[in-house]
């Protein structure tokens, strides 16, 4: 009973005084269990937390690269792009108003090639290390409920390259949707026009030849 550790002729201000010391007690070691129980990845959901663990891999990669290879190097990035992008909204966004048209199975492929056609790059472009860093500047509100991180490719011997990431909510997580590089220029926004041209042109078929083919010459070019 509480009451027990109450010193006798108290009174009930004494008592109400020790219960709500007690109550005060009580929420203080609860919400220290809640904090100890709680996952690493409910507190680190964010989106700087996103490009932070995105960053890190980017730099294993780099400085191991030569030893991994162009195959161990996209093997290593797989999983953790996938986890940092959405590829599926950013497939249907390049694609444009030609999306609709798709049937499921070509909207499955053509998600298919964009992310392999994504890894590819970067394992063909960050294929070694001399001295880089990343160094990110902050979060800012972005259109449309998304964040703008603000990051930088610090290089030793030439000037800073700029990467905003456009992020947004997907409810478990943070995901990227656009770069924009020299924190302008905007990567979706020129996919989106190659892809309609193509589109226009000669229609999915085209644009998943055009997709191979980049992949192709990204290996071929890391490989050589």
């Amino acid at each position: 009973m509480v009451t027990m550790a109450i010193p006798k002729g108290t009174g009930v201000a004494g008592r109400q005084h020790g219960s709500v010391r007690l109550f005060k007690q009580l929420l203080r070691a609860a919400l220290v269990g809640w904090l100890w129980l709680t996952p690493a990845t409910a507190q680190e959901a964010g989106p700087v937390a996103v490009i932070e663990e995105l960053n890190a891999a980017l730099l294993e990669v780099m400085k191991a690269a030569d030893q991994l290879g162009y195959e161990g190097r996209y093997e290593r990035l797989e999983p953790v792009l996938e986890a940092s992008y959405d590829f599926p909204f950013m497939a249907r966004v390049a694609s444009g108003t030609s999306w609709r048209d798709m049937s499921a199975q070509q909207q499955d492929e053509l998600v298919a090639l964009f992310k392999e056609m994504s890894i590819a790059s970067y394992a063909a472009r960050f294929d070694g290390f001399s001295g880089e860093a990343f160094e990110i500047i902050g979060a800012a509100p972005g259109p449309r409920d998304a964040v703008v991180v603000e990051s930088r490719l610090l290089r030793p011997d030439d000037q800073p390259v700029g990467l905003n990431y456009v992020m947004r909510d997907q409810g478990d997580s943070w995901r990227i949707v656009d770069v924009l590089l020299d924190a302008k220029f905007s990567e979706l926004a020129r996919q989106k026009a190659e892809f309609a041209a193509v589109l226009r042109g000669g229609g999915v078929a085209d644009l998943k030849a055009l997709l191979q083919e980049k992949i192709a010459t990204l290996e071929a070019e890391a490989g050589s």
